[in-house]
């Protein structure tokens, strides 16, 4: 494997010096009030650096979407690898797109509504057309989801519903239970939220119960 070159080490180092900043703006001001001059400053860069990393500052946005998304890929390639149980899968799984969830819950709690507005075919105006690839991608990583709950069905694990509305449901479950430990986390930690989590599968989506399910 070729070492990468010392511009192109470069390259990426300052990409994500403009991400990191633009990350931080984005999050205190707001997408439509922060500038690719504000990202700029921030990143101690010219404007015209900037520019020749990223077209705008939704391309900034995507690009820091893509790489939540590619974490979320990531995570249902190694488990789907796995040999185990359906189940054991579906709890692994569960587990590490919560951890995701958590690391990322801000820059998800901007994507998610975009995305809901898009598959609505309602795009916000803050968004333009990079958010699309990350509408697809994200559409391609939910159908894993599916895939594994149409097999624990298969297999009368999990209770009979369209198994896009069973994957609906658990992407909520973990973004809202991120999103209520963001808000409340003086009383409760991820142990509370996991042990939460898990019952809520287990009383409302489980046939019957599993021994050992609780991680």
């Amino acid at each position: 494997m070729e070492k990468k070159s010392r511009r192109t080490r470069q390259i990426e180092r300052n990409r994500e010096i403009i991400l990191n900043a633009a990350k931080v703006l984005f999050l205190s001001k707001g997408i439509r009030a922060t500038t690719m001059g504000d990202i700029a400053n921030r990143a101690g860069f010219d404007r015209r650096t900037v520019y020749n990393h990223f077209k705008n500052k939704e391309d900034i946005l995507s690009s820091l979407i893509a790489s939540v998304l590619d974490k979320m890929s990531e995570t249902y390639q190694r488990i789907a690898a796995t040999d185990t149980s359906t189940f054991n899968k579906l709890r692994s799984l569960v587990l590490g797109l919560l951890d995701i969830y958590i690391e990322n819950s801000d820059i998800l709690n901007i994507f998610i509504p975009e995305y809901e507005s898009g598959m609505n075919q309602r795009p916000s105006r803050a968004v333009s057309s990079f958010m699309l690839r990350n509408i697809h991608e994200y559409k391609e990583i939910e159908a894993r989801l599916v895939e594994i709950i149409q097999k624990a069905q298969d297999e009368d694990l999990i209770i009979d519903v369209h198994p896009y509305i069973l994957a609906g449901l658990l992407n909520e479950l973990l973004l809202r239970s991120v999103f209520v430990w963001r808000n409340h986390g003086k009383d409760m930690n991820k142990q509370d939220i996991i042990r939460d989590i898990i019952r809520v599968i287990q009383g409302n989506l489980l046939k019957k119960p599993i021994q050992d399910s609780l991680p």
